[in-house]
């Protein structure tokens, strides 16, 4: 299939994107709800086209130890993901996440009705991602009426970390490269391809230190402070110590940090909250790794006592991964951006805990991220381009009949 082709077909499907966006936009699908009915909306129209379609309710409860896991917030529903597979043994997967944030205040017209204005689609979920999941199901559609073979089809609950929906679903999937049909956060559209995905944790640190000697009976402002184990500054050296030596290629915050009672007391105990950014090939457990061993190389100051440290990952955890530029599928995915636009795209690497990483480290598959352009996410009037999707549509089915015929 040569780029003509594709962009007349995607542009002869303009109204049928449309209607299956409006149709995805009309059904809430909020972070926390099961999206049962956008899931039903989306698989009617799939097996329409010749997809066999499963759903199926997901419990992230058996994935709390797989090296893979980040705790999602409180949950309210089951969620329900969908997985279409069209005839034959598809080697290729599209796929894209269904939920959405909650509608925020300050929309122009009612956040699930989608509203054409001014060529931009607007309604929640329209650009994140209920956009890139209509296309992908389009482009699908597209290729398994007019290719020789069509791509999977996967519509899954991605925000929380994927633990509620991206990883339960290619945890159970066999090999096979991975396009994530998801619009750049940096508002790219097309002219990127996010090929890598930053690792990033969040560590809750603890540190408890000791009160030095009282000079006066029953008076703790009395305390000397060289003999105490200021756990304030401990921890404060504990990071600097991992700042200058393992993490120097790393990125680090210190968000928050809580430590003492009130002035003219050494503080005893320090809780702080941090987030380190990384890439490469180090994880998650090796950063948690790396913060337990210094902890062990810090001596007591004062005397009287030794701290104590602890080191927790509770909240947002992902190991990095990346796809090559010159791996296949990238120079694939680039030469049929290329082919429909005019320009190949640049690599857009800055994300991250994208799920582009849940392929790549599940299953040892090349995967990419790519999309149209788009707006306002996480906010009012979220919008994407509509001239853009359907250039999105024409790219996968490029992409995808070459695919098919090699």
């Amino acid at each position: 299939m040569d780029p003509c082709r594709a962009l007349e077909l995607a542009e002869e499907s303009r109204a049928e994107l449309l209607r299956l966006l409006e149709a995805l936009i009309e059904a809430p699908s909020a972070y926390g709800g099961s999206a049962r009915e956008a899931q039903t909306r989306l698989g009617e129209y799939l097996g329409r086209n010749g997809f066999g379609v499963e759903t199926a309710e997901e419990s992230w409860e058996p994935l709390r130890d797989h090296p893979e896991f980040s705790p999602p917030p409180p949950e309210i529903e089951a969620p329900v993901n969908l997985v279409a597979t069209p005839p034959g043994a598809p080697r290729l997967t599209f796929f894209a996440h269904v939920d959405t944030e909650p509608p925020s205040a300050g929309w122009s017209s009612p956040p699930t009705e989608a509203t054409v204005r001014d060529g931009r689609v607007r309604g929640l979920g329209a650009a994140d991602d209920k956009g890139g999941l209509a296309a992908a199901a389009v482009a699908a559609a597209l290729l398994a009426r007019h290719a020789r073979k069509a791509p999977r089809v996967v519509s899954v609950h991605g925000k929380g970390g994927g633990a509620r929906g991206t990883l339960p679903v290619f945890g159970r999937m066999e090999p096979g490269d991975s396009i994530y049909v998801h619009p750049p956060e940096n508002g790219a559209g097309l002219g990127v391809l996010k090929s890598a995905s930053r690792g990033v944790v969040d560590v809750h640190l603890r540190v408890t230190g000791w009160s030095g000697r009282l000079r006066e009976i029953g008076t703790p402002e009395s305390a000397a402070f060289a003999e105490g184990g200021d756990a304030l500054q401990a921890c404060l050296r504990w990071v600097e110590r991992l700042r200058r030596s393992e993490f120097s290629d790393c990125e680090i915050n210190l968000g928050r940090v809580v430590a003492g009672k009130a002035a003219g007391l050494t503080p005893v105990r320090c809780d702080a909250d941090a987030r380190v950014l990384f890439r490469g090939k180090k994880t998650v457990d090796g950063v948690l790794e790396a913060f337990r061993r210094a902890a062990e190389d810090e001596r007591a100051r004062g005397s009287g006592g030794r701290f104590e440290f602890e080191a927790t990952a509770p909240g947002l955890r992902a190991n990095p991964a990346e796809t090559g530029w010159n791996d296949p599928l990238a120079v694939e995915l680039r030469s049929a951006v290329a082919g429909i636009t005019g320009r190949e795209p640049v690599p857009y690497a800055d994300h991250l805990a994208s799920d582009i990483r849940f392929p790549i480290r599940l299953r040892g598959a090349a995967s990419l991220g790519i999309g149209s352009l788009g707006g306002n996410f996480y906010g009012p009037d979220e919008w994407v381009d509509l001239d853009d999707l359907v250039r999105l549509v024409a790219v996968l089915v490029l992409f995808g009949a070459r695919r098919a015929d090699s």
